[in-house]
């Protein structure tokens, strides 16, 4: 059979490629050919292995011969890129695709930020993924992506840590609500309010109830929703008091549709920090973005709560 001297890195990619999105159609986009190229990949690869690779009668799925075919693909197109990376860093060049995982609450920013620097350093490339405080804790537990950005890191892990801006969070409300209108509001008043929460591990919840515990209060009645823009809309239809990040609804204060309290000690400010794993390989692109945030993430996203 020889498959190292007949399968080619374009039947590889598209396997891969196939794999997954489970489409033919949305592998050619993936890949920028038609999906017929795909098709014909495919089938030129499981001549060559003698074997069907693709099972596509009900719904695309890769056999047992595929799966060994995949893994293999994987090795092979990952290591060409970790080459290509070294390479590049011989000359200097930061290159090279970075794992991000950030907190549901920073999705409001973070596109930009990695926007900002795509345009400073082309030659690297994200794979981002957004999750609750919870999830992003395991994922770095399970040394799975390369850098997280969120609010308190994990405990128990060895990591590189570094704060690169302030995290306001305050409660909002209608405009309409009665304590809109009020200036200095004691913190007691939130006794006789609903207040709506995120879900158990978020990190906005977490921060709620240890502004709560702090104060000795405890609230009239509370709603779970379940992420920051059901809160939102819950709190602009009137039916409690959301504590929320300011960069998730600095747009709806804007045009009048929540408004922040002026509750006595708040902002609650935290920080936002960068997160990596310390046994994990600093690499010039990681170096890259660990520097940028460092030095820029603040004015940015002081300029995108403006």
């Amino acid at each position: 059979m020889k498959l190292a001297q007949r399968v080619t890195l374009r039947q590889l990619r598209a396997l891969a490629a196939v794999a997954d999105s489970a489409s033919f159609t949305q592998a050619a986009r993936l890949l920028h050919l038609t999906q017929p190229a795909i098709s014909m990949q495919i089938r030129d690869m499981e001549d060559i292995v003698g074997q069907v690779l693709v099972d596509g009668r009900r719904e695309i799925h890769l056999t047992t011969a595929g799966e060994i075919v995949l893994r293999a693909a994987r090795e092979a197109l990952e290591g060409l890129e970790r080459a290509e990376v070294e390479l590049k860093a011989r000359m200097g060049v930061a290159a090279g695709t970075l794992d991000v995982v950030a907190i549901t609450t920073a999705e409001y920013f973070v596109p930009h930020l990695l926007a900002e620097f795509g345009r400073r350093h082309p030659d690297i490339s994200f794979r981002l993924t957004v999750d609750n405080r919870e999830r992003v804790h395991a994922l770095l537990q399970e040394n799975r992506v390369d850098v997280a950005i969120m609010g308190q890191p994990p405990r128990g892990l060895a990591l590189r840590r570094i704060p690169f801006a302030p995290h306001r969070l305050s409660f909002v409300a209608r405009p309409g609500h009665p304590l809109a209108a009020r200036r200095n509001i004691p913190v007691a008043a939130l006794a006789g309010e609903r207040l709506l929460l995120r879900e158990q591990g978020s990190g906005t919840r977490d921060n709620l109830e240890r502004f709560l515990r702090a104060n000795g209060v405890k609230p009239l009645a509370a709603d779970q929703l379940g992420s920051n823009e059901t809160l939102k809309q819950a709190a602009m239809a009137g039916m409690g008091i959301a504590f929320l990040s300011h960069h998730t609804f600095a747009m709806e204060v804007e045009y009048g549709r929540l408004q922040r309290l002026d509750l006595q000690d708040t902002p609650v400010i935290r920080e936002w920090n960068v997160v990596a794993r310390a046994d994990r390989p600093l690499t010039p692109a990681l170096e890259a973005l660990l520097e940028f945030l460092q030095t820029e993430g603040a004015a940015m996203m002081r300029a995108m709560e403006r």
